[in-house]
């Protein structure tokens, strides 16, 4: 099975005017004003901001890559090829998110707590990967 085409022009739609994009960005904003609010609310209390980030950091960061992909790809081209229109899936839908999120936080949760002791972070990452090119191929195949 061949690799399929870098993302390109086409004929599949690439909106950000879907409610599943606006839900994507509140999210992230919601996230980065928690933490602006902790910082303004309680400055120099670094255990605070260090349980944010170890409990949110996992969730800004998969919501940040998936709104830029999405951002890039439509900006890129609005009307892009199959295999922008599958990454576009996989960021818009969410789906990919619903698990990687959860699996992500866990694993770090996990070695953080454990101090190191059981290292599962960089194996939930994997993960999280393996389920991101899992989506994209079910996109790139139902397009």
């Amino acid at each position: 099975m061949a690799f399929p085409p870098p993302p390109g022009p086409g004929p599949y739609p690439l909106s950000l005017a879907v409610p599943s994009f606006y839900v994507l960005v509140g999210l992230l904003f919601i996230f980065v004003l928690m933490l602006w609010v902790l910082q303004r609310t309680y400055p120099g209390r670094g255990r605070g901001l260090e349980g944010y980030l170890e409990a949110a950091g996992v969730d800004i960061a998969f919501l940040g890559f998936a709104v830029a992909l999405a951002v890039a790809l439509a900006w890129k081209d609005p009307l892009g090829n199959r295999t922008a229109h599958a990454l576009y899936q996989v960021a818009i839908e969410g789906y990919w998110l619903t698990f990687a999120i959860p699996i992500v936080t866990v694993g770090s949760s996990v070695q953080s707590r454990s101090r190191g002791g059981i290292p599962w972070r960089i194996p939930a990452i994997v993960v999280a990967v393996i389920l991101f090119g899992v989506f994209f191929a079910y996109y790139y195949a139902n397009s």
